[in-house]
């Protein structure tokens, strides 16, 4: 362990010669052997005869026996119970002479011989996604590593090795010739220049202790926990163990943790967050730990290309494929950013910025109207202007649709952009010197208080090196695009290319590359975005609200605009929204806004006053419908539509009983919360009202009568037969039966056919009148119909309506006969304040306009048929979906752990959304038992859409949770 020098491997041992000297000296008899990875030693798992398995390491020659003993005894240290929590590490197992290192002696070469305990799980670099959870995992165990081996002396005589963390610079001095690419030579340099200014200031400060200092990604097992996720469970490997610096194991943690994403800072900083929940740092740990994992990639990536060079291993290859690119991030990324983010992440303080030196210049482009960038929710404004983007503002193009498993995109512009429909041209705000002309950008630096380096990009300019403008001076002109950014750094100017950063990175952004708008003349940035972040909000919810009243997801996002089917966060993310009927016609639906907006300009009032919106609207609704539905009762929500409707059946019928089928929903209100089984029977509920009775769900996925039975609709549908045959015998004949058109929150259910038609015979017989609960799938969602009832050829004699309706807007109606109208007028007045107020009536004819116009209904028929297709194809690949059941735009994926059995994976259902929602994608579970994942998009959503939600759903089942 005192040699600096790197080891090469050496040959390897036969299994028979394994097989013999674990028989000799630990008594041990092996059945079956298996060759594991290693970069000098030889690693071999074995199966015993006792049906139990094992590790056998075999050292390269010259290894030291007491080293191996003393790694041994970290291992004893690190493994005692709870010290690492539920984390594991390996026992040494003793020979027949009670050691845990024996020499042997073969074919003249003496090697030092192992054995250890098997520990199963998959290595981090096996798996193919890290999660945010799993990164924080590893930081944690990290601390408690450090905590683990404090207590450990170090080893006599040792001093320091290859990997040691402290000799980064050495080891990559060993090795950098063998980089042939020189744009990668000059990255490592530049990365190397990081860590020797940071420890030239730090060093004689950092705490020492021994250390692991090797939990790579091919030395941490992960195994899936009960929650469907995987979870640190095990750490190999203690031969790079080491007194040295304790900020190397966090260092070389973080190092790995930062390949295989495309956002190595945000991984960074979950496994820093989960080393300082257990350990805090020291403010000199804080300073050399971005500049010391950076650094130790480099190690990895040069050493690895210099021993494939030398002997080609796949081993060798394996380690060094994912470490390239990340270098290259980090090499684009000021060190100033990584130690920021580093200092979050630790909950340390972190510098404020400064003040811009030489604010005020003169307005850079002389003339030129500008208007701001519209978010990217909200339409562009007028095309002769030019339009301004502002510094770390989601602006218009911004959004990033997908992004990577850290949940993040980078969305928010750095700098500020003018954009114009023809060239302009551009003045120097400040007197400079060019500093740069033979790269992509111009870049002049700016001599004052302080040096500032103006980045020019997407500027014509005839400006060479070295030449002095004064303000005002022509610098070139804009060809359409021009970005502007300043930096407090020459080297961060030139090397960092970046247009967009991620939202957690901003603030660091805002520090090395300040806002320019004042050094350009164009004023001071106009009021801030609002203090509502999302952890405010969900702060504030959690403190205002019941927690009954729960949001989506665990990690919500902050919304703050919509546009069709896309929903779009405070930091300009867009989310493909599949879940939200309620905007049926699209999110931000121009035609609806006008509609509302106008109408709240002229008159908004109660509905017992007259005026034509209310007449008009009913006109127009009542024309949908099949006779005789023709009486409308207008509302504010699918609740009190549900509500009215089982109240105008008990009063017409003089009858108190209903009946609902088993998984259903309705609604909120007590009434109907005692009608929906799917509320009743749920978590909290208290049963049923005595005056509600179930009839069987006909459910051919998990029903007795399936897909294959051809007479499943009234196999299912005799079920209503009986429950009305029983309640009639017991003299307490049913008032009503209600049905949602397809059921929605029970897991997108669909009858099969006749069953509403058998269903509505056997009603009826009873004198019980019949109700179409439409809130989830009315308004052409079927594509085929308009109405969902119209799919099983029935005309009931109440239907509601809600969501839908009013994109959005609390709206709902009751729809029902002349006769049934009459007879609910007992005299007593029906009255609802706000239900068809002269807003509510122009939003609802803007929608029918929308969907008759836009053929919205014929667009939903086939992106559905699309989306359906893609499904089916995936469940052809991926054994978790159970089901695909779809009916135009409302479409359900049931997920089951076993296909046979069909247990109902709830689980997996959860962790699913979860990962959809980081990548972009919005849906979640639904059904009794949480597993089908429920998706009933706007209308707007194209085939286009539903492409990507498929490609990105496929990418997310192919992970490693």
């Amino acid at each position: 362990m005192s040699t600096v020098q790197s080891r090469s491997p050496v040959a390897q041992w036969s299994q028979a010669s394994i097989a013999e000297v674990l028989a000799q000296e630990f008594g041990l008899r092996a059945v079956a052997q298996s060759p594991l990875g290693g970069e000098v030693d030889q690693n071999v798992a074995v199966d015993l005869s006792d049906g139990s398995r094992v590790v056998v390491k075999i050292s390269s020659p010259g290894a030291d026996a007491d080293e191996i003993r003393w790694r041994h005894g970290l291992q004893a240290l690190a493994g005692r119970p709870g010290v690492l929590g539920s984390v594991h590490v390996a026992t040494a197992v003793a020979a027949c002479n009670g050691d845990t290192a024996v020499a042997i002696d073969r074919d003249g070469t003496r090697r030092i011989v192992t054995v250890q305990s098997w520990l199963a799980g998959r290595t981090l670099s096996e798996l193919n996604s890290h999660s945010q959870q799993l990164r924080g995992e590893l930081g944690l165990t990290a601390a408690r590593m450090v905590q683990a081996l404090a207590p450990a002396t170090r080893l006599p005589g040792a001093t320091t090795h290859h990997w040691d963390v402290l000799r980064s610079p050495e080891a990559i001095a060993d090795g950098i010739d063998a980089v042939e690419d020189p744009t990668r030579q000059s990255q490592v340099r530049r990365i190397v220049g990081w860590f020797d200014r940071a420890m030239d200031s730090h060093r004689a400060g950092l705490p020492k202790s021994v250390v692991h200092q090797d939990l790579n990604d091919f030395n941490v097992l992960a195994r899936p926990g009960t929650d469907g996720r995987h979870h640190v469970h095990a750490v190999l490997d203690f031969a790079d163990a080491l007194y040295t610096v304790r900020i190397g194991e966090l260092a070389v943690a973080v190092a790995y943790s930062m390949l295989r994403t495309a956002n190595p800072l945000s991984a960074a900083a979950a496994v820093i967050r989960g080393y300082a929940a257990e350990f805090e740092l020291t403010e000199d740990e804080l300073s050399v730990l971005y500049p010391l994992a950076a650094t130790r990639l480099c190690v990895n990536a040069v050493t690895w290309t210099k021993r494939c060079a030398d002997s080609g291993t796949s081993y060798g290859h394996e380690r060094m494929k994912h470490t390239w690119p990340a270098i290259a991030l980090l090499a684009a990324t000021p060190p100033e950013v990584g130690e920021f983010v580093v200092r979050s992440a630790a909950g340390a303080p972190v510098e404020p910025g400064r003040p811009v030196p030489g604010a005020g210049g003169r307005w850079l482009v002389p003339g030129l109207d500008l208007v701001p960038f519209a978010p990217a929710h909200e339409p562009v404004g007028r095309d002769h202007h030019a339009r301004l983007g502002r510094h770390l503002q989601a602006d218009a193009g911004t959004v990033v649709r997908r992004t990577t498993a850290s949940g993040e995109a980078a969305t928010l512009r750095l700098g500020v952009e003018i954009a114009a429909s023809r060239p302009f041209q551009v003045v120097a705000p400040h007197a400079a010197v060019v500093e740069e002309r033979d790269t992509p950008y111009l870049i002049l630096r700016h001599e004052g208080a302080e040096t500032i380096w103006s980045r020019w990009t997407g500027l014509d300019s005839s400006l060479s090196a070295g030449a002095s403008v004064a303000a005002g001076d022509p610098i070139g002109d804009a060809r359409a695009t021009l970005r502007v950014a300043i930096f407090r750094s020459h080297e961060t100017a030139r090397v960092s290319g970046r247009q967009l950063v991620a939202p957690s990175e901003a603030p660091a952004w805002a520090i090395v590359s300040p806002d320019p708008s004042e050094f350009l003349g164009l004023g001071a940035r106009p009021g801030g975005a609002t203090d509502w972040t999302a952890d405010k909000v969900l702060a504030t919810r959690n403190v205002r609200f019941a927690r009954s009243q729960r949001s989506y997801y665990d990690r919500p996002m902050n919304l703050v605009g919509g546009r069709g089917a896309w929903l779009y966060d405070e930091f300009g993310r867009g989310y493909l929204d599949a879940m939200n009927n309620v905007s049926h016609v699209g999110h931000g639906n121009p035609r609806v806004v006008e509609a509302a907006t106008a109408q709240l300009w002229r008159l908004n009032t109660n509905s017992r006053f007259l005026y034509p919106g209310i007449a008009e609207y009913a006109e127009r609704l009542t024309a949908l419908l099949p006779d005789p539905l023709e009486v409308v009762f207008l509302v504010c929500s699918g609740s009190e539509a549900n509500d009215l409707a089982v109240r105008i059946a008990r009063t017409v019928t003089g009858r108190s009983d209903v009946l609902v089928v088993d998984g259903a929903y309705h609604g909120n209100t007590s009434v109907i919360t005692g009608l929906s089984p799917n509320r009743y029977k749920g978590p909290g509920g208290t049963g049923p009202d005595p005056t509600t009775h179930e009839v069987q769900q006909p459910n051919r996925y998990r029903g007795p009568f399936g897909y294959d039975d051809p007479d499943a609709g009234s196999k299912y549908a005799a079920d209503v037969q009986r429950q009305v045959d029983r309640l009639t015998a017991l003299g307490t004949p049913p008032a009503a039966f209600i049905a949602e058109s397809a059921m929605g929150t029970a897991g997108s259910i669909f009858y099969p056919d006749g069953y509403l038609e058998r269903a509505h015979a056997s009603v009826r017989s009873a004198g019980a009148l019949c109700i179409a609960d439409e809130v989830q799938v009315g308004f052409g969602r079927f594509g085929d119909v308009f109405w969902g009832f119209q799919s099983q050829g029935v005309v009931p004699d109440i239907v509601t309506m809600g969501k839908p309706i009013g994109n959005g807007h609390p709206m709902a109606a009751v729809v029902t006969t002349r006769e049934i109208a009459d007879a609910f007028d007992t005299g007593m007045r029906y009255f609802n304040t706000f239900g068809g107020n002269p807003v509510s009536c122009a939003i609802g004819t803007a929608v029918l306009d929308e969907i008759s116009e836009g053929g919205l209904q014929a667009h939903a028929a086939e992106t559905g048929r699309i989306f359906k297709d893609r499904l089916d194809e995936l469940a052809g690949r991926h054994e978790l979906i159970g089901d695909v059941r779809a009916h135009g735009m409302y479409l359900g994926i049931e997920l089951v752990r076993d296909r046979v059995t069909k247990e109902p994976a709830a689980r997996e259902a959860l962790v699913l959304s979860e990962l959809m929602k980081d990548e972009g994608m919005l849906v979640y579970p639904a059904g009794s038992a949480g597993n089908v994942l429920k998706i009933k998009p706007p209308l707007a959503f194209t085939p286009a859409d539903a492409e990507l939600f498929t490609e990105v759903l496929d990418e997310v089942l192919t992970r490693d949770w």
